[in-house]
C-alpha cells in the first residue's frame, strides 16, 4: 500500500530550505536549498517563455518555432538552473575547487549555468525535490509515538 508522505512533502521546509547531502559516497558535499516553490515554478515560467520568444525569432521562414514545452534541451537546462539559482539555492558547503579553496554560492549558481556542468545541475535539482521529504516522514512518525 502506498504512503501519501511518499508523495508529498513538508511546506515549510520546501519554502524555507534545508541541508541535502548530494553526490557519490566520498564524493559528497551538502546544498541548502528550498523546494520547487510556486516563486521557482513562476520564475521558470517566465523565462521559458522569455527563451521562446528570443529563439523563435531568430527564425527564418522554413524553421520550426518552439513552445514553452518544447525548448531545445541545451536552452531548457539553461532556464533551469537560472530558476534554482534565483529561487532555490541558498547555500553550498563541503565542496571545493581543483585549487582547494571552498566553493561559494554564488560560483555554483554560475557553474550550474553551464551546459558541461550539468551533472551538478542535476544535483542541484535532486536537492530542491527532495526538500520536505524526510521532514513529513518524521513528523507524521514522531505523531504517531
Amino acid at each position: 500500500m502506498a504512503r501519501l508522505s511518499t508523495f508529498t512533502r513538508n511546506a515549510a521546509s520546501v519554502a524555507q530550505g534545508a541541508p541535502v547531502v548530494v553526490g557519490p559516497e566520498g564524493d559528497s558535499f551538502t546544498i541548502t536549498t528550498r523546494g520547487f516553490t510556486d516563486a521557482y515554478a513562476d520564475r521558470l515560467w517566465s523565462l521559458r517563455r522569455t527563451a521562446a520568444i528570443r529563439y523563435n525569432t531568430g527564425l527564418s521562414a522554413n524553421e520550426t518555432p518552439v513552445s514553452l514545452d518544447a525548448l531545445p534541451p541545451s536552452i531548457e537546462d539553461g532556464c533551469v538552473a537560472q530558476a534554482m539559482a534565483e529561487k532555490c539555492l541558498i547555500d553550498v558547503s563541503g565542496l571545493n575547487g581543483d585549487d582547494g579553496a571552498p566553493v561559494t554560492i554564488e560560483q555554483f549558481c554560475d557553474l550550474i549555468q553551464h551546459r558541461e556542468n550539468r551533472p551538478l545541475l542535476a544535483l542541484a535539482m535532486q536537492a530542491a525535490g527532495s526538500v520536505g521529504r524526510a521532514t513529513k516522514a518524521q513528523l507524521e512518525s514522531a505523531e504517531k509515538n
